[in-house]
């Protein structure tokens, strides 16, 4: 098939994700990252890195000076994208 051939795959709501991780994320202080970032099935504690300051009105997210969006993390106050 060629690469025209190729149907795109249908994320749902993971494509508003730029980073999408079970394992962790970190960063470099010189980072900048357009899109939400998000952990699951694991804590916040696994994005390292971004000094992430949580949303006092709405506790599913959190934000940093890195990142153009939002952060997301399975132990979040629901709901979070994932429910």
């Amino acid at each position: 098939r060629s690469l025209a051939e190729v149907t795109s795959v249908d994320l749902g709501t993971a494509g508003n994700f730029a980073i999408l991780s079970k394992a962790g994320i970190s960063t470099v202080p010189t980072s900048a990252i357009t899109g939400n970032i998000g952990v699951s099935p694991i804590a916040a504690e696994a994005i390292t890195g971004f000094t992430l300051i949580q949303d006092d009105t709405d506790r599913s997210k959190s934000t940093s000076v890195q990142v153009t969006g939002s952060a997301y993390a399975a132990d979040y106050a629901s709901p979070t994208p994932s429910t």
